[in-house]
């Protein structure tokens, strides 16, 4: 029997919530420079969610409209029992979308229990294709693992697949055309990502590159057909679709383009934290309300709760120099 909707979350701006981003694990097998800080404190095991937890919450915002859920870290993989998780998730009447941002590094051994037990799709973060560049970016990770995940993503028909490319000026600006090129030959979309300062690991005004930038790149506009009309989602994001037929190339513009206006997203942290946007330090505790064995009627109340306080637009008030609450924290 289908269970009946308790309508929809809109905020106080009239957008509605349909969108939750979970953080499963802060902990990650890399440490790359525009996500971790310099100095990490890791959550204890005790206060992390639980499999039991994150499905109860994820049940409760199905049931009032939200319909896509997406993985997060940290990493991931790096939690035991992931497609345990993956497969309690799947079940939740209501959720039509269920997918996971990885760096992929572990994904050969498990691309085939995640696409069996529900996952649909991946995002995988792809800066470089260049092994010594791979190993500075990512604090010590190695590339090879990451591509035969990627190979082991798309036999399993994890799709579609998108990469995730930072823009980072001066460091793989020169290599975005051949990141281009790999993905074209795999049938999978680029998204060029300007970079956000959410950790003092990297010099944020040295690093920025635009998007307006990248489209000023011969490199990148002889491969894109602009003539088409960019196809949008539910953001002020984009995507427009290769020359070769093999693809799209996403531009994604959180610094110089806000897309604050039609953001219908929700953050999940690790440790049970409802935050209402990405820059601002604005969340609702849910893991202590479920210590407190709170009923569902209370945690449907703090959901709104978090939801209510969803500012209109979020302000980044550092430039990394001073971040304390880095991505790898906060979820991706």
């Amino acid at each position: 029997m289908a269970k009946k909707d308790k309508g929809f979350l809109s905020d106080r701006f009239g957008r509605r919530i349909s969108y939750l981003r979970i953080s499963i694990t802060d902990r990650c097998n890399h440490r790359c420079t525009y996500c971790a800080p310099i100095v990490e404190k890791f959550k204890k095991r005790a206060d992390i969610l639980s499999f039991d937890e994150i499905v109860r919450i994820v049940r409760l915002m199905a049931e009032m409209g939200v319909t896509k859920v997406r993985l997060t870290g940290g990493e991931p993989l790096v939690r035991r029992g992931v497609e345990d998780l993956v497969g309690m998730l799947s079940e939740i009447y209501g959720i039509e979308d269920l997918s996971m941002t990885t760096n992929a590094s572990l994904l050969s051994g498990l691309a085939r229990g995640l696409k069996q037990k529900g996952l649909r799709r991946l995002n995988i973060s792809l800066d470089t294709l260049k092994p010594g560049l791979f190993r500075e970016i990512s604090g010590g990770g190695e590339l090879k693992p990451v591509l035969l995940g990627i190979d082991a993503a798309i036999k399993e028909g994890l799709v579609p697949i998108k990469f995730n490319t930072v823009l980072l000026r001066g460091t793989n600006e020169e290599e975005l055309a051949d990141i281009l090129d790999f993905a074209a030959d795999r049938m999978i979309t680029v998204r060029f990502i300007e970079l956000m300062p959410m950790s003092d690991r990297i010099d944020w005004k040295k690093n920025y590159l635009s998007i307006d930038d990248v489209l000023k790149r011969g490199d990148i506009m002889e491969r894109v057909d602009t003539s088409r009309e960019p196809e949008r989602g539910s953001t002020a994001a984009y995507s427009l679709p290769l020359r070769s037929g093999r693809g799209n190339a996403g531009f994604i513009s959180p610094m110089s383009n806000r897309f604050c206006g039609q953001c219908n997203r929700m953050r999940l942290t690790s440790d049970g934290k409802l935050r209402s946007c990405l820059p601002a330090d604005m969340d609702v505790d849910l893991k202590a309300a479920l210590k407190a064995h709170a009923g569902d009627e209370e945690l449907t109340l703090l959901i709104k709760k978090a939801v209510s306080i969803k500012p209109e637009m979020g302000v980044y008030t550092s430039t990394g120099e001073d971040t304390e609450k880095g991505m790898i924290h906060i979820g991706g």
